[in-house]
């Protein structure tokens, strides 16, 4: 127990000519009672030693609280306070494919258009909207990761962020998984003093950059790094070709083609999320199975139960008590006591 105003203590000093006053109160007291023979309270020795201690308790509690007194006591590690995350979202042409259904919104709102991007943007909105004070950083990805948000407390800004971002001006042809992991990876990295770390990467899957078992390697690469990563697939298995739309225009211009001047196709790759999901202790995810908010609070109820799984993660706080406001009730207890004595 440590006190911030330890010199209060002289006031205990007090209780000398305090006792003297009480004890010699209760003697007079004790013979007028024997005097004019009234009832003595069922004449115990006891009456007369706790009617002089009680109050002698009161002060010294008053006087301990004066003092300031505290002390630190250890509790279990909070998910919140240790917890850093790093969410991705995929920007490569492929999530531009009009093959998912977006949550009916407000009436009167202007509703965006039914691509992977926008699924994906309306997930990560609604994720946040579940965190409670997490650091949570913000990163896009094509062929190369980019850091938009360092981790942050500030869930306001990150929402305005991703609320206010044209993803669409973003799309680039390409898409690396492992650039993004590695994204990811110096992001919750950078942080000192969470050491529960996640990643979630929101995306279809497809990995232009990388061979399946340059893919599979790199995975592994990044298993070692213990950090669980939880993938969120979006898009359909089955091929769909990618319009494109221009600012302004209602209506679909043409198709992305390849070097040959073929349409693009694209499609949910649910292995590779799989085997991501796998090796690193997270879970894999499907945007289209469940709405945005019940997914939202499956993947904070996964990420908070992987964090807690792991002791190492969360580790033991000082937490300090202030010891003052049971001084005074201790001493308002005693108060009451030599009031019924």
């Amino acid at each position: 127990m440590r006190c911030t105003s330890p010199q209060f203590f002289w006031l205990l000093l007090l209780l000398i000519p305090f006792a003297w006053r009480v004890l010699s109160t209760e003697r007079f007291l004790n013979l007028l009672r024997l005097r004019f023979r009234m009832d003595t309270n069922g004449k115990s020795p006891w009456r007369l030693y706790g009617r002089c201690l009680l109050p002698l308790l009161a002060l010294a509690c008053i006087v301990t609280a004066l003092t300031g007194p505290s002390m630190t006591v250890l509790r279990a590690g909070d998910v919140s306070d240790n917890l850093v995350l790093a969410i991705g979202i995929d920007v490569s042409k492929s999530m531009l494919a009009e093959d998912v259904v977006l949550e009916q919104r407000s009436q009167g709102e202007v509703r965006p258009l039914s691509n992977r991007l926008n699924a994906a943007r309306q997930l990560v909105l609604t994720l946040l909207s579940r965190m409670d004070d997490e650091k949570v950083g913000l990163f896009f990805f094509a062929r190369n990761g980019i850091e938009v948000v360092s981790p942050t407390r500030d869930l306001g800004f990150l929402r305005y962020m991703a609320t206010h971002t044209d993803l669409s001006d973003l799309t680039e042809s390409g898409s690396n998984l492992l650039a993004a992991l590695d994204t990811g990876i110096m992001m919750v990295d950078s942080q000192t003093g969470t050491p529960a770390r996640a990643i979630v990467l929101i995306t279809d899957g497809e990995d232009t950059e990388n061979s399946p078992p340059a893919l599979r390697k790199g995975i592994a690469a990044v298993a070692r790094q213990n950090i669980p990563v939880f993938t969120v697939g979006t898009g359909q298995t089955s091929a769909v070709h990618i319009p494109i739309r221009r600012k302004g225009s209602a209506g679909i211009e043409g198709f992305y083609t390849d070097g040959d001047d073929l349409p693009l196709k694209t499609r949910l790759d649910e292995q590779s999320l799989q085997e991501i999901a796998a090796a690193t202790g997270g879970l894999d995810f499907r945007l289209d199975r469940t709405s945005p908010a019940k997914l939202a609070e499956e993947l904070v109820k996964s990420i908070v139960a992987t964090a807690a799984s792991r002791p190492e993660a969360l580790p033991e706080q000082r937490l300090p008590v202030d010891l003052a406001p049971p001084c005074l009730l201790a001493a308002l207890l005693f108060y009451c006591l030599y009031l019924l004595l």
